[in-house]
């Protein structure tokens, strides 16, 4: 089962059902349309999640998803998401290997 979570979210909600979930969503735009920009503030959330995973031993996966791409997977795995969405990073590109290629690299922290 999954759970998704918007900036506005009580994350005190999720904490108790955490044994019951494979994956978390937390959403790093508004949802609605692409090509939106990064919202950092959603990284503590990611970092509080990955906390309370590590500490009861879960195997959880965090994803994110939204804006996306070579300047931000990097900031989103550190805070301890795994799983990473990059829709206009992608598509947007040129080359589609090659930003996939970029955006794997600099996921790796």
């Amino acid at each position: 089962s999954r759970i998704r979570i918007l900036q506005d979210f009580l994350l005190l909600l999720i904490e108790p059902v955490l044994e019951h979930v494979d994956q978390i969503l937390v959403m790093t735009v508004n949802p609605g349309f692409g090509g939106q920009k990064f919202i950092e503030s959603a990284m503590p959330t990611v970092s509080t999640i990955r906390r309370w995973i590590l500490e009861r031993g879960l195997d959880i996966d965090i994803e994110v998803d939204g804006g996306i791409g070579t300047e931000t997977v990097g900031r989103a795995a550190r805070a301890g998401s795994n799983v990473f969405v990059a829709g206009s990073a992608v598509y947007g590109a040129p080359n589609y290997s090659d930003a996939i290629e970029a955006i794997r690299k600099n996921a790796h922290v």
